[in-house]
């Protein structure tokens, strides 16, 4: 029983296999991929990361205005109040000046927390450091 498209007794035909070079030039095709995917998510990470750190610029211009106005309206305001309240003209204006630099200090201070913790491309290291665990096969 043999037919002409080919029955029990046709041979088969073997698949090619890869050659060494496909292989190779597969696998660096591969890798440079890889590589292309990793500088894409590196880029929108930096664009997130240039988004948090104008915010944390507002802050930081947000508290240096509250200064200079924290300072002209207290040095006016409180030193009077405490000068009335019979506090020495000097001693109001120590007090004055160190409650202002607490306040102004700690919107300063709150600004730069916030551009150091966010700055740093957490994601990028992340998959990069699982990329070359699985390039390498370690666990």
């Amino acid at each position: 029983m043999t037919s002409v498209s080919g029955g029990f007794n046709a041979p088969r035909r073997a698949r090619p296999r890869k050659g060494l070079l496909e292989v190779a030039g597969g696998a660096w095709q591969d890798l440079g991929d890889l590589i292309q995917a990793e500088l894409e998510l590196l880029r929108a990470e930096i664009s997130e990361k240039l988004t948090l750190t104008a915010w944390a610029a507002g802050l930081i211009a947000g508290g240096a205005i509250l200064l200079v106005a924290t300072l002209v309206l207290l040095l006016q305001a409180a030193i009077g109040a405490l000068v009335a309240l019979g506090v020495s003209g000097l001693a109001a204006m120590l007090i004055v000046a160190a409650v202002t630099l607490v306040l102004g200090g700690s919107l300063v201070w709150s600004g730069f927390n916030n551009l150091v913790h966010r700055l740093t491309p957490t994601k990028t290291i992340a998959q990069v450091q699982k990329d070359a665990k699985a390039l390498t096969g370690a666990e």
